[in-house]
């Protein structure tokens, strides 16, 4: 059985620190580390799975954490912006009201804008991931 070259690298830990916390691109840590990107790919897949999917799914759980605080931010933003809304109306303050509207526009606007960015990177790691799926299946060679 052929050795795994990343393993027996003298600079494994830092080529693994890399691959783990996908600080460059594999193209990169190739031409750092002077290895082939397919000899990274294999010992990623074959050695690191652990590390890499701990790491994937902190990055995900941070995310999400301040992807939900954000838009609870938002959430409480455009809350107030329609109060002051309701009582600039109920006091005839139609400057107030205009303002207040205009607030929650660009509220409501910053909100659209986050979901599609989130539905966006969604749609980006699915169709990375039925790539990395083809390409272990041998469907598609890089």
């Amino acid at each position: 059985m052929a050795l795994c070259s990343i393993c027996e690298h003298l600079n494994r830990a830092a080529i693994d620190k890399a691959l783990v916390t996908r600080s460059a691109s594999m193209r990169d840590i190739a031409g750092q580390y002077g290895v082939s990107r397919s000899a990274l790919s294999r010992h990623k897949a074959n050695h690191l799975p652990r590390l890499v999917q701990a790491a994937e799914a902190a990055e995900e759980a941070q995310a999400v954490t301040s992807g939900a605080a954000l838009i609870d931010e938002l959430d409480r933003l455009l809350e107030r912006a329609l109060a002051i809304l309701e009582a600039a109306e109920g006091s005839g303050q139609l400057r107030v009201a205009l303002q207040a509207i205009r607030e929650a526009r660009e509220t409501i606007k910053a909100c659209a804008e986050l979901a599609m960015a989130a539905e966006l990177e969604a749609r980006v790691e699915a169709l990375e991931a039925q790539i990395v799926e083809a390409q272990r299946g041998g469907v598609w060679s890089v």
